[in-house]
């Protein structure tokens, strides 16, 4: 688990309540380059965190100059992901707003093309390359502070259709749970990266 330091943005932005309750579900493989660098995962979840904010407020909110965001946000913005929602006056000069599209991202697991199986691989290893740095990261504040908030877990078991489903539902779970527990002003940040993978071979 990673923690990070909280700002101003998050206590004082809600999530848009047109993106609650909606789902986008991925079907192309434009979409999932679109969520390949650690960079635009960070940026989507910080939408889901703040609702509707401008590129500015992302900046702050992820530790970023505004100008390192730009292009990763237009980009999410083409692949459909996020959406200019209006414009604000942020400084000295409109800022344009963004927010995701739905509320909730996922995966259409019934898409099977070439070109969408590529990129998702591609995507699933850039996600584990992050958990990799932030675990290191941890490990090594671990080693100067003594404080140990890492859960580490590996195991395989022979799971029937209709239990792999369950398992798959209880994952789901635990990230609505971690994402509607989301404290700003007394939480520290913390990742959490799951894996549930049929074996071959």
């Amino acid at each position: 688990m990673e923690r990070r330091k909280r700002t101003a943005t998050q206590r004082r932005k809600k999530p848009a309540a047109s993106a609650k309750g909606t789902e986008l579900r991925i079907r192309s493989a434009k979409q999932l380059r679109a969520l390949r660098t650690p960079l635009r995962q960070e940026i989507v979840q910080a939408l889901t965190r703040l609702g509707a904010c401008t590129v500015r407020e992302l900046a702050g909110e992820l530790g970023h100059e505004p100008a390192a965001l730009y292009y990763h946000v237009h980009a999410l913005e083409e692949a459909g992901i996020a959406v200019k929602t209006g414009s604000r006056t942020d400084g000295r000069r409109p800022e344009n707003v963004y927010s995701l599209v739905a509320g909730r991202i996922l995966i259409d697991r019934t898409e099977n093309s070439r070109a969408f199986l590529s990129a998702l691989v591609d995507l699933q290893r850039a996600t584990l390359r992050t958990a990799e740095r932030e675990l290191e990261a941890s490990v090594e504040a671990r080693g100067r502070t003594g404080d140990d908030a890492t859960a580490l877990l590996r195991l395989t078991s022979r799971l029937r259709p209709g239990d792999a489903a369950r398992a798959a539902k209880m994952l789901r779970e635990v990230a609505e749970f971690l994402a509607g527990n989301d404290d700003p002003e007394r939480g520290e940040a913390c990742a959490l990266t799951a894996v549930l993978t049929r074996l071959v071979g």
